[in-house]
């Protein structure tokens, strides 16, 4: 019973020292592109006070979106697949897939209709480029880490 009571212990500890850990990762994350961004739009500080509310409630929109449209890939591969579904399935799942871009797109026509007031129409434009440079930019740092880490692997 003690061994089961520390096993216990031990395992609740590393399963929370893991999720704390990705928690500081994505926090980490977030500051940079707060960062990148303010960097790239050139923000005064006015413009960030009214920028960061409007963008980080887009951007939690967007990220239940994506959730959502995770949940649907899960429960396809739960269940055995595409070719496993019935047709009415997929035209069920396909509608689901479909609604939650139209979600996405309708999301980020209310951030720019929203922005409209906070900035000039040119820094709206770069925020939809530093989005993509930030995207390309952490992709790249991540390529290069997993290129690192397979090396040392490697010898």
């Amino acid at each position: 019973m003690k061994h089961l009571l520390l096993s216990f212990f031990m395992l609740t500890i590393l399963v929370n020292t893991k999720i704390a850990a990705q928690n500081d990762k994505q926090d980490h994350i977030k500051s940079l592109k707060i960062g990148f961004i303010t960097q790239k739009l050139e923000l005064t500080s006015k413009e960030a006070q009214n920028f960061w509310p409007v963008y980080n409630e887009h951007q939690n929109k967007i990220r239940s979106q994506h959730e959502e449209s995770r949940k649907l890939r899960r429960s396809i591969h739960k269940n055995g697949g595409i070719d496993a579904m019935t047709n009415a399935e997929a035209e069920r799942i396909l509608n689901q897939f479909v609604a939650i871009e139209k979600n996405l797109k309708d999301a980020e026509m209310a951030m720019y209709k929203s922005m409209k007031s906070i900035l000039p129409a040119k820094k709206i434009l770069k925020l939809h480029s530093a989005e993509k440079g930030f995207s390309r930019k952490i992709l790249e740092e991540m390529r290069k880490r997993r290129g690192n880490f397979k090396g040392q692997r490697q010898n």
